[in-house]
C-alpha cells in the first residue's frame, strides 16, 4: 500500500510539474508586472502523511510551492525587509528554518548583490562580561516568526533590531543597534526578568517614513482568565493580562530607556504574527499606542457539551471585545485611554489592532477579527484621540462564505489577520486572510485566501472608502490555510507582502509512519511579493527587484 502511495505522489507531482508549464508561464518573478492571483497546484487528497522523514516532506512541499511552481530563484533570505534612507533592502538572515543564530545578522542589497552584516558577539561581551560569550550564542537561537525579528531605521539612519536573551535564569530583551548601516552593532537590555513577559512587539515603520527616534516596546505579561474561560479554552481565548510601554532615547551617544508605563491590567495577548499590525505610532512629543482588551463582564452560557453558546454577536453587534487606544505625552510619560472599536469573536487575541497616520495627523484604526467583520475608524482631531469617526466595515463584498462571528445581515466579513500600511497619498494598504468559497477553485465550504483591499481619501480628505477585495494568493487547499503575512513599504511607496502558505494538517503537521513528528517551520516555503503601482499588480521579488 505504501508503495502504491508513493507511486501516486510521484504521478501527481509530474503532472504538477506539467500543470505548471502549461498554466504556471505568466511568471510571476518580476518578468511580468501584468497580475493574476497566485494559484499553486492542488495538493492530492490522500498520501500526505505517508512520508516515513522530514526531508521527504520537505522536498515534497518544495516541489508544491512558489519556488519550484513558479521558478522563483530569490538570492535572498525571505523575511521581512527593511529600507535605509537610501532605500536599500535589509533581510535577516537564516536557512529557512523557523531559528536563527543569535549572532547572525543580516543581509543588504547593494546594486549588484548582498553584503552579509553579521551581529558578532562584541555587543554580548559588554552586555554579560561575567559570561561565556560562545555558551550564550549556542543557547540563544532567535524565534523569526513569533518575534518581531526584522531591523527597523530612524530618521537618522540608526538601525536597530530586538532579541531574547537568556542568561543562566535570567531571561531578557535586547535591543541592538548599529550606527554604521550593521557593521559594527552595541545593545540595551530592556527588560530582565526570571519570568519574562510572554510577548513583547516594537515601534516599525507604517509608511515611507523612518521611525522619528529609536523605537518604543510593547511587553504582554498573561496573569489569567476572563470570567468563565478558565477551563476548556485555548490561550487565545479569554487570556487577561498586564501590557506594559516602554520608550527609549539616545543621552550622550549612548541608546538608554525610559522607565515604563502599565496600560491595561486587562489586555489580551499582542500576537505579533496575528496580521503583523502596527501598535506604537509616533508623532512629535506623542506616542499612540492600540491594542485588544478583554470583556470580563459577559456572563458565559454553555450546552450540556460544554460549547459556549451566547458569544455571537447580534446585529448591534454584543457581545464584543473592544480595542482600545492610549496616547502617552513623551516628556511626562502621562497617558489617556478610551475604547474605539468592536472586535469578534468575544475574547479572542487573534482579533489584533493596526494603526497608521496621514499627513494630517488623521489616526486610522483597524480592529481584527477572527473570521469576522474588521472595523475601521478615523480620529477627527490630528494627533489626538479625543474624538473619531463611526466604525465602519472593512469588507461588506460577499465572498461566497460567511463565518459564523460575522454580524448577522451584514454581508462580507470573514477576515482575520489584519496587516496595514499607508503610502505618500494618503491610501491605505490592508492584507488578511479571507474564507472564501468558489466551486470552480474547491468543490468544498470554504478556503482561506490571502486578500488585500486599499482606501483612498475623497477630495475633501476628510473620508475613506474601501475597495472591494481582491484575491493576491489561493491556498493549494481547502479549508483552514494560515499565511503569517507581513505588510510593508520602502522609502519610495512599493509595497512587499511577506507570507508562507501553511495549514496544520499533512503534509506540514503530521505523525509519519515511523512515528517521526512532522513540523514544518512556515519559513520553509516563505515568499516575498511586492507592488509598485499602489496595490494594483503584485509579483514575486526577485534580487535586481530591489534596485
Amino acid at each position: 500500500m505504501k508503495k502504491v502511495v508513493f507511486f501516486l505522489l510521484i504521478a501527481f507531482i509530474a503532472v504538477s510539474a506539467y500543470y505548471n508549464d502549461k498554466e504556471g508561464q505568466a511568471d510571476f518573478a518580476s518578468t511580468s508586472r501584468t497580475f493574476t492571483p497566485i494559484k499553486l497546484p492542488a495538493l492530492p487528497k490522500s498520501g500526505l502523511n505517508s512520508f516515513n522523514t522530514a526531508a521527504e516532506a520537505y522536498n515534497f512541499q518544495e516541489s508544491q510551492h512558489e519556488r519550484n511552481v513558479f521558478h522563483w530563484t530569490p538570492g535572498f533570505p525571505v523575511y521581512i525587509p527593511a529600507f535605509d534612507s537610501q532605500n536599500r533592502a535589509y533581510l535577516r538572515q537564516h536557512e529557512r528554518s523557523q531559528t536563527t543564530a543569535l549572532t547572525t545578522g543580516f543581509v543588504r542589497y547593494d546594486g549588484g548583490g548582498w553584503t552579509e552584516l553579521g551581529l558578532g558577539s562584541d555587543f554580548l561581551k559588554d552586555l554579560y562580561p561575567k559570561s561565556n560569550v560562545d555558551e550564550l550564542a549556542r543557547a540563544n537561537r532567535q524565534d523569526l516568526l513569533w518575534d518581531p525579528k526584522m531591523a527597523v531605521f530612524d530618521r537618522d539612519d540608526i538601525m536597530y533590531t530586538p532579541l531574547r536573551i537568556k542568561d543562566g535564569v535570567e531571561k531578557s530583551y535586547v535591543v541592538a543597534y548599529s550606527k554604521d548601516y550593521g557593521r559594527s552593532w552595541k545593545a540595551l537590555n530592556l527588560l530582565t526578568e526570571s519570568a519574562l513577559p510572554e510577548w513583547y512587539d516594537l515601534e516599525r515603520p507604517t509608511s515611507v517614513e523612518a521611525l522619528p527616534g529609536p523605537p518604543a516596546f510593547l511587553y504582554y505579561q498573561a496573569t489569567g482568565k476572563a470570567p468563565g474561560y478558565e477551563r476548556g479554552f485555548e490561550y487565545w481565548q479569554g487570556t487577561v493580562g498586564k501590557l506594559t510601554f516602554q520608550m527609549t532615547h539616545f543621552k550622550q551617544g549612548e541608546l538608554v530607556k525610559d522607565l515604563p508605563v502599565v496600560l491595561s491590567e486587562n489586555a489580551q495577548p499582542i500576537g505579533y504574527r496575528s496580521g503583523s499590525g502596527v501598535k506604537i505610532l509616533r508623532s512629535k512629543d506623542k506616542y499612540f499606542i492600540t491594542w485588544l482588551e478583554a470583556t470580563l463582564d459577559h456572563k458565559m452560557e454553555k450546552n450540556e457539551r460544554g460549547r459556549v453558546t451566547n458569544s455571537k454577536p447580534d446585529k448591534a453587534g454584543n457581545p464584543y471585545s473592544a480595542i482600545w487606544i492610549a496616547e502617552v505625552d513623551v516628556k511626562t510619560r502621562n497617558f489617556k485611554k478610551t475604547e474605539i472599536l468592536k472586535t469578534w469573536p468575544l475574547n479572542d487575541s487573534h482579533n489584533q489592532p493596526a494603526i497608521v497616520r496621514s499627513q494630517d495627523g488623521t489616526l486610522h484604526v483597524i480592529g481584527g477579527a477572527h473570521g469576522a467583520h474588521f472595523t475601521y475608524t478615523r480620529s477627527l482631531k490630528p494627533d489626538s484621540i479625543d474624538s473619531w469617526s463611526p466604525s465602519e466595515y472593512v469588507n461588506t463584498t460577499d465572498s461566497g462564505y460567511s463565518a459564523n462571528f460575522n454580524i448577522p445581515g451584514v454581508k462580507g466579513g470573514s477576515q482575520t489577520y489584519a496587516s496595514l500600511v499607508i503610502d505618500p497619498q494618503n491610501r491605505l494598504h490592508l492584507a488578511y486572510r479571507l474564507w472564501a468559497h468558489d466551486k470552480s477553485v474547491f468543490d468544498f465550504e470554504y478556503f482561506g485566501a490571502l486578500a488585500y483591499q486599499s482606501a483612498e481619501p475623497d477630495n475633501s480628505g476628510k473620508n475613506w472608502k474601501w475597495s472591494e477585495p481582491k484575491i493576491l494568493v489561493y491556498p493549494n487547499a481547502q479549508e483552514y490555510t494560515h499565511y503569517y503575512q507581513v505588510l510593508t513599504m520602502d522609502r519610495k511607496g512599493n509595497l512587499y507582502l511577506e507570507y508562507s502558505q501553511m495549514r496544520p494538517y499533512a503534509p506540514y503537521y503530521f505523525k509519519s509512519p515511523s512515528g517521526e513528528a512532522i513540523n514544518t517551520s512556515p519559513m520553509l516555503n516563505s515568499a516575498l511579493l511586492k507592488s509598485e503601482d499602489q496595490g494594483k499588480n503584485w509579483f514575486l521579488v526577485n534580487d535586481k527587484d530591489f534596485k
